[in-house]
């Protein structure tokens, strides 16, 4: 069921977000950025948040940098800090605005006690997961 529900996000992201430069996943991955660390972070903090390789994250700013969406705050050679360009700046509240109207779209069939039910499975799973990583 999980891997149908992923498959189907995946989908709806692909066909709702994608842009002329970026696909649905980096739009939704820049989002994520612009919605939890407007002033950067670092791909090791993004990893363990997200449960993601940091070699996938890797991959994935790469792409966004070579695009002028995103950049590497000057500093330690060893450690960057992954910032929001200009132009994510720019188009951010456009991206901002698609992601939360398929997000309430999705959600739709929920009432708020679901919502908030929903909310707190997701944390456990999420937990989970982080434990099994760490092990």
């Amino acid at each position: 069921l999980l891997k149908k529900i992923n498959i189907e996000l995946e989908m709806r992201l692909e066909r709702t977000l994608t842009n002329q430069e970026m696909s649905g996943v980096q739009v939704y991955f820049a989002v994520y950025l612009l919605r939890h660390h407007p002033q950067g972070t670092y791909i090791t903090e993004l990893s363990r948040e997200m449960g993601i390789s940091k070699a996938t994250l890797s991959v994935l700013v790469k792409r966004l940098r070579e695009k002028g969406y995103l950049y590497f705050q000057p500093g330690d050679i060893r450690r960057k800090r992954v910032m929001p360009a200009g132009k994510l700046k720019k188009e951010g509240n456009t991206f901002l605005r698609k992601v939360k109207e398929m997000e309430e779209e999705i959600c739709s069939v929920l009432d708020s006690r679901e919502k908030e039910q929903l909310y707190v499975l997701e944390q456990k799973i999420l937990q989970q997961l982080e434990k099994e990583v760490t092990v």
